[in-house]
């Protein structure tokens, strides 16, 4: 098996954001499949130190979106606490899932359909998240991650007794949020 490498940025439930690359079985494996599969995919599986870990080469930490705070040669980041995921390909995540959509349009006569999400609340901040999903979310909300598209992170945060709102910045509109940390949800419809 050919072993290939995908550039990701994962960021943690505490805002940390770690950039790097994994591997993956080939280049048309979703990293969506990858992060919901129940055996995450290792080049070498005796890295492992956790089995709901992820390995990652050449890491940057990065903190406040781009200084970087330390480098890493490998580092295993674990599920439990990624908040959410996008592919560092302009477009990679974005088309493969609308591919895959069209095919479970025709499949199950689904079309797209809009999602707010409201996550937990960490660190004294927590998160507007809205997105487009394809298929059936019931199916998917069972799943570790939730695909979405043409999405949009708005931080919503409480400093000095005053709460604030901080837009993130998305370099591409493909994201995979945790389902760990949804505290709500809206399906089919868009927030007022």
């Amino acid at each position: 098996m050919e072993v290939k490498q995908r550039r990701l940025a994962i960021v943690s439930s505490l805002g940390k954001k770690y950039s790097g690359v994994v591997d993956i079985p080939n280049e048309n494996f979703r990293t969506t499949d990858l992060l919901n599969s129940s055996n995450i995919f290792w080049k070498n599986p005796n890295e492992k130190c956790y089995d709901n870990a992820i390995l990652m080469y050449d890491v940057k930490l990065l903190l406040d979106g781009s200084a970087v705070y330390k480098k890493f040669d490998k580092l295993q980041i674990k599920l439990s606490e990624i908040f959410y995921v996008y592919d560092e390909v302009q477009d990679l995540g974005d088309a493969m899932e609308k591919k895959r959509a069209s095919t479970m349009i025709k499949q199950t006569q689904e079309n797209s359909q809009i999602v707010n999400i409201i996550t937990k609340e960490v660190a004294n901040s927590f998160y507007d998240i809205s997105g487009t999903f394809f298929g059936l979310f019931k199916k998917k909300s069972r799943d570790k991650f939730i695909p979405l598209t043409q999405a949009s992170i708005i931080e919503i945060y409480k400093r000095q007794d005053k709460w604030g709102k901080k837009q993130i910045l998305l370099p591409h509109n493909f994201i995979c949020v945790s389902n760990q940390h949804i505290e709500s949800v809206v399906v089919g419809q868009s927030s007022v």
